[in-house]
């Protein structure tokens, strides 16, 4: 948090604010004309409305003390990540004063029922705020997570060796170990194929289309879920895909499918219900821009030949539970943690 502070606090400082007491780095203020400027800056800790709302309060009834001029002031609250918990949400659907400037990608939310604008503050923040020191400090762990950058190498091998590996009909003999077909499945009981398939790809554009995607919601989904939670999504939602397409292509024999995008598809589910329960934003991404993602990914799929849609539909559903079962959970694990400190 501090390296966030520091910068929004020097930014503040290059606007005129000042702060409103010696000894306090956390409120600043500014006046212009008829109106003095409030910004007040921290953590989230213990806070919660109240004790914000009685914060809020006070500062204003210091400052009238001194001055009748006009006071607007707007909280700026530091948070781990751009998920919010509980608190975090009631403090923004009861308070129409906030701004939450996130750790994790060093970025500032503005919810719709927040001033939009704030003495000109919004482009300084969430424009020219330095991002180089995180990832100084960090590495790409913190960019990137722990498992993602594992898959990706798993996935990145698989195919090297792929290519390198003889050739019949001109496809990789790979290829018919590894992929997912319903003869071999169903016929010979080769059901590690639902987990092996989901690691193969059949040529480079396949692979690079689908570890791009795999980069860009996989460290969302492990910052979520933690690095057990996100395996195991992964994982379910990709074998669901696989099953679906088994299932799809079980009376076409040897049909071959493979690839992550079903598994991606997973992660999108997941990523949706988290922004849906999270006023439509989750880790940066908003819910518009995940709906579109899935929009046009499945468009491609029913235009283009070859692109296993069912795989698709079986990912997102599995998704969609999965990030429902988990929400519901984190929520009861909340009130069981309230219910005991009452």
């Amino acid at each position: 948090m501090q390296q966030y502070f520091i910068q929004i606090t020097e930014k503040l400082k290059e606007r005129g604010y000042q702060k409103l007491l010696p000894n306090n780095n956390s409120v600043y203020v500014r006046v212009v004309n008829n109106t003095i400027y409030v910004i007040v800056v921290g953590g989230v800790g213990n806070l919660d409305k109240n004790t914000l709302s009685a914060l809020n309060s006070q500062i204003c009834s210091q400052i009238t003390e001194k001055s009748e001029k006009r006071i607007d002031l707007l909280n700026i609250l530091l948070i781990p990540t751009g998920m919010l918990d509980e608190t975090i949400q009631d403090i923004v659907a009861s308070m129409n004063n906030v701004w939450l400037f996130s750790e994790d990608y060093g970025k500032l939310y503005v919810y719709e029922n927040q001033p939009q604008d704030f003495d000109g503050l919004y482009e300084v923040l969430d424009r020219r705020i330095d991002h180089t020191g995180k990832w100084n400090q960090r590495g790409i762990r913190e960019m990137y997570g722990v498992v993602t950058p594992i898959l990706i190498l798993i996935n990145v091998v698989i195919y090297i060796v792929s290519v390198l590996c003889p050739k019949t009909n001109g496809y990789s003999n790979l290829m018919f170990f590894l992929a997912a077909d319903s003869y071999d499945i169903a016929g010979r009981h080769e059901y590690y194929r639902l987990i092996t398939a989901m690691f193969y790809h059949f040529n480079l554009l396949h692979l690079l289309s689908n570890m791009l995607a795999l980069l860009a919601l996989g460290s969302c989904t492990e910052k979520i879920l933690g690095k057990t939670g996100y395996l195991l999504g992964y994982f379910l939602t990709g074998l669901t895909a696989s099953f679906t397409s088994f299932i799809s292509n079980i009376d076409k024999g040897y049909i071959f499918s493979g690839g992550a995008s079903g598994a991606i598809f997973g992660l999108l589910g997941i990523l949706v219900i988290y922004a849906f329960c999270n006023h439509g934003r989750v880790s940066g991404i908003s819910i518009q821009e995940l709906i579109r993602m899935i929009f046009w990914t499945f468009l491609i799929g029913i235009l283009a030949p070859g692109i296993d849609n069912h795989a698709h539909i079986g990912g997102l559903v599995a998704g969609l539970i999965v990030g429902i079962i988990t929400i519901l959970y984190r929520q009861s694990k909340q009130k069981v943690v309230k219910d005991n400190s009452m």
